[in-house]
């Protein structure tokens, strides 16, 4: 639904406190244009003080959550470098980076102190191997903390873990070092005050706590410097996140109810859901009804270990899931995103769920599993960005495209490399024997074959860890978490490349979202005509979050109270993702008292709510 970019009254508000100048922060709903009043805000600053500011050499800073956002709204405002658009981290390291003394000096008396004092927490002098942990973690940490004084500059990688002895800081410590910085030396905080009269915070929910105290200290004086906060608590998806924001003390509180973007079905379900924020239809969806319908589902007693469903009671699960979107007429050929908590509850639909139990098992690292989610990680990387669409092209004899995808990934077909003196006719022609090879071996050959194939013919360029792994033997000793904690990639890289081709184009479509699939943390910022949101909190198997407590307390018993936070945010976020038609599965483990619950509340009416037989 296209959002109408008149000025709100939320706008008008805006204008009038940024015309005094106050500090102010609005909660604008899902749906609500958000980015539209940011970028009217800047716009306005723009309009009536540009001028003013570019004789002084200032700027005004606009931080947001992601580089896309940073596009984005860098677009939307005409690339003006009046303006200095940045991601948090990019922003305060910008800002810290030369100042090498208060750097050292907010790790030793803060930072690192501050982790010491929670490895010493976790450390009850036994020999557990939580105990050994964390004693080691605390000693490592008190010699970084003897060495900082030879550190004579201090480097960050957005990749990179912490170090710092070697003055490596990580992406966690920007935050902490910055906001103490901020926080605790009035000088740094008149000099970006000075430099930046004007800042506006977007995705003021998911931002650092400590950096909302730092800008405040920055902007709590009265007249400029100003900060003004754009976003919604009730959208706070990441625990880091502050979720309630403000200014500091006199800035004025805005609330934005319109909302342009979903139907009226699905606006008066989220005035249902919340109760701060009452939003209207605007815009183009005035008229559009829409429909909301959930479905509870009986879930099944547990059968497995550790309360988990059993194989066969998944198999079930997935056939009631396929009968609830058949009952709803959406049935094969429906444009539908189908959201879902976690990763592996998508595995099982699109058929990659070895993969998802390799890279989130014994021999993954949490950084080995981030890069998994992301297509990021060295091993599947090459499949994600070369392997699998020349396969697809090869299939659809589109020689066009194969070539197309040959010519930005591979050293053999790059038009500066070992081949370019060859005609196109000529690469065309490599191109199509390459590949019908490559579908040969992909038919029947293991993933380490595969792979070989594709660095021998410079298919793609892999990364050093990669041919370390393939040129090597496979570890034939059995696999002790305790002695092998730091060579446990060997495990999965072994493991990896005995497997076969048949999942790999699944998950290669998945992560690079050419599936109507999607886990509901993914989907923030976005918007479909309709959705499916499943929640099932058997199958996903993570207790942070507890959808039946959290729909139907009374029925279910009472969740604490950070799952209740928790998933009262994500179930929003994912509920305001329609445009025009929701549906919502629940499994639940009694249907007819939970539908009378919802009803009884208010959530929905009695016939917007089936009970699956």
């Amino acid at each position: 639904m296209k959002k109408d970019l008149l000025p709100t009254e939320a706008d008008n508000k805006i204008q009038e406190c940024l015309a005094q100048p106050l500090s102010f922060s609005v909660v604008a709903g899902a749906g609500s244009g958000k980015t539209t009043s940011l970028v009217l805000a800047l716009d306005f600053v723009r309009g009536q003080f540009g001028s003013k500011l570019r004789q002084q050499g200032q700027r005004v800073v606009c931080i947001t959550y992601t580089n896309r956002a940073v596009d984005v709204i860098s677009s939307r405002l005409g690339f003006d470098d009046l303006f200095f658009v940045k991601t948090l981290h990019t922003f305060l390291w910008g800002e810290i980076h030369r100042f090498t003394r208060e750097i050292r000096e907010a790790l030793k008396e803060d930072i690192i102190p501050r982790q010491i004092a929670k490895a010493e927490e976790k450390d009850n002098g036994g020999a557990s191997q939580t105990a050994l942990k964390a004693r080691a973690k605390a000693e490592r940490l008190k010699a970084d903390l003897n060495a900082l004084e030879n550190v004579e500059a201090f480097k960050y990688d957005d990749a990179a873990v912490s170090n710092y002895a070697q003055g490596q800081l990580s992406h966690d410590d920007i935050v902490s070092v910055a906001a103490y910085i901020i926080i605790n030396k009035p000088i740094f905080q008149r000099i970006l005050g000075q430099k930046y009269p004007y800042f506006f915070v977007d995705e003021a929910q998911d931002t650092f706590e400590q950096v909302v105290t730092a800008l405040n200290k920055v902007c709590a004086k009265d007249g400029l410097p100003i900060v003004g906060y754009f976003g919604d608590p009730m959208q706070q998806i990441y625990d880091q996140g502050t979720g309630g924001f403000g200014g500091p003390p006199g800035s004025v509180e805005i609330t934005k109810q319109e909302n342009f973007r979903c139907s009226v079905k699905v606006i008066n379900l989220l005035n249902a859901f919340r109760k701060d924020v009452r939003q209207i239809p605007a815009g183009n969806n005035k008229d559009i009804e829409g429909s909301v319908f959930l479905t509870l589902i009986q879930a099944q007693e547990p059968a497995g270990p550790r309360k988990r469903y059993t194989d066969e009671q998944l198999e079930q699960s997935l056939q009631k899931f396929d009968q609830a979107v058949q009952d709803w007429g959406w049935a094969e050929g429906t444009e539908v995103k189908k959201l879902f908590l976690v990763r592996q509850m998508i595995a099982r639909r699109l058929g990659f769920t070895n993969i998802h139990k390799l890279f989130t098992g014994a021999y993954a690292s949490s950084k080995a599993q981030e890069d998994y989610e992301s297509g990021d990680h060295f091993l599947l990387k090459p499949f994600v960005k070369t392997i699998c669409p020349i396969v697809r092209h090869q299939r659809q004899e589109d020689y066009r495209s194969l070539i197309d995808v040959l010519r930005r990934t591979s050293p053999a077909f790059d038009v500066r490399g070992q081949n370019s003196e060859k005609s196109l006719k000529a690469m065309m022609t490599l191109s199509k024997e390459l590949a019908e090879e490559l579908a040969a071996i992909w038919a029947d050959g293991s993933l380490k074959e595969i792979l070989v194939f594709c660095n021998e013919h410079g298919l793609f360029k892999p990364a050093e860890r990669l041919i370390s792994h393939l040129e090597r033997a496979p570890r034939d000793e059995e696999y002790d978490p305790d002695l092998h904690t730091e060579e446990k990639s060997d495990w999965l890289c072994d493991t990896f490349f005995e497997m076969k081709s048949s999942e790999l184009q699944n998950y290669c479509d998945f992560v690079e979202d050419n599936t109507l699939f999607s886990t509901q943390h993914g989907v923030k910022g976005e918007e479909y005509e309709n959705v499916l949101v499943v929640f099932d909190d058997v199958e996903a198997a993570w207790n942070q979050y507890s959808f039946t407590k959290t729909l139907t307390p009374g029925v279910s018993g009472v969740g604490t109270d950070g799952q209740l936070n928790r998933t009262s945010k994500l179930a929003y976020v994912c509920f305001s993702r329609a445009e025009t038609n929701l549906r919502i599965v629940l499994f639940t483990p009694s249907p007819e008292a939970a539908k009378n619950e919802l009803v009884a509340n208010g959530f929905l009416s009695e016939d917007q709510i089936n009970i699956l037989d």
